[in-house]
């Protein structure tokens, strides 16, 4: 019966599933937060490249 009160208590003293969690979800964020970023740049710079390509067309 030690040997089983030993074992749960080092379990619930660990804390490496819980930080495993935390940097799971610290990704995650991090992942959304580039991808939007990028998708917004990406959008800001078509409409720079189609804003050059219609000065080209007007003017040639």
């Amino acid at each position: 019966m030690d040997k089983l009160t030993a074992q749960i208590k080092r379990f619930l003293l660990d804390e490496s599933g819980p930080t495993a969690t935390e940097y799971a979800v610290m990704l995650a964020v991090i992942s959304g937060g580039a991808i939007t970023a990028l998708s917004e740049f990406g959008s800001g710079v078509e409409a720079i490249y189609n804003a050059i390509e219609g000065a080209l067309d007007a003017n040639f």
